[in-house]
């Protein structure tokens, strides 16, 4: 977004909304970015998919519809294992394929904060230009408030490895928080995110290259309708702030742990 100070605004209000409170349960674990990685909307968080009693595997779709033309289709595959580490592979299907190829390794974890290290490797527009390009960035996740909400918060900030970008330094923060608690019963969450970073140096919704995104959405938590198997669902409006690029998101993953 060219307008980068809407960022800044947004930053310092959340900021100011934001301050070290109530717990708040790990239900960030097993929801996924449209990206394929364990997180909020594109932010990723510092939690790996929840692994510690064996290995988890989730396999999930998402749509994207960017007005007023454009739909796009995410399938993806994350894994979880050795309750620290997850990797995911996504492919990005709108006019061409872009492959994500995304790990995380949660190397510090005291408390209720959780600090990650992760990389998402990208090859873009497959069949048309075949360029390439990589993320790494650190995530750290922590219980706070939002408003006067109990909340899972994460700062990330990173490096993005590809030219003619206004910024190749990432930014972003991420919130979530029980979206009407006595309605839904605790089984829904409220979704924000921004930054100057997306999913992918080409998202099906959103202008990556100019930098700036303002993300909300709706999260229904895991729910276990198998033994051992759980399904969630997520509804998300994308890149809000900007003068194009506006989209709307739904998908839905299953996980199974054995």
């Amino acid at each position: 977004m060219k307008k980068n100070y809407k960022i800044v605004l947004v930053t310092l209000l959340c900021l100011v909304f934001t301050s070290v409170g109530n717990s708040y349960a790990d239900s960030l674990e097993g929801n996924t970015t449209l990206g394929g990685t364990n997180g909020y909307i594109v932010i990723p968080s510092a939690y790996p998919v929840d692994s510690n009693n064996g290995p988890a595997i989730t396999s999930g779709y998402q749509a994207i519809l960017e007005f007023p033309t454009t739909f796009a289709h995410i399938p993806y595959i994350q894994f979880g294992f050795a309750k620290d580490f997850e990797t995911s592979l996504a492919v990005d299907i709108k006019d061409s394929a872009n492959i994500l190829l995304n790990g995380k390794w949660r190397f510090l974890e005291k408390g209720e904060t959780s600090v990650s290290f992760g990389f998402i490797g990208q090859a873009i527009n497959l069949g048309n230009t075949n360029e390439f390009a990589a993320q790494a960035y650190f995530a750290s996740s922590f219980s706070s408030n939002f408003i006067d909400w109990p909340s899972k918060t994460t700062i990330l900030i990173g490096y993005t490895f590809k030219e003619k970008l206004n910024s190749n330094i990432d930014f972003g923060m991420g919130f979530q928080a029980p979206l009407l608690e006595k309605v839904f019963k605790g089984k829904v969450d409220f979704l924000i995110d921004f930054g100057n970073v997306s999913y992918s140096i080409d998202p099906s919704a959103g202008d990556a290259g100019n930098r700036g995104m303002l993300n909300i959405g709706a999260r229904l938590l895991p729910v276990e309708f198998m033994k051992s198997t759980y399904i969630t669902a997520d509804l998300r409006l994308l890149d809000l702030l900007d003068d194009k690029g506006r989209g709307i998101s739904a998908g839905i993953s299953i996980t199974f742990r054995p």
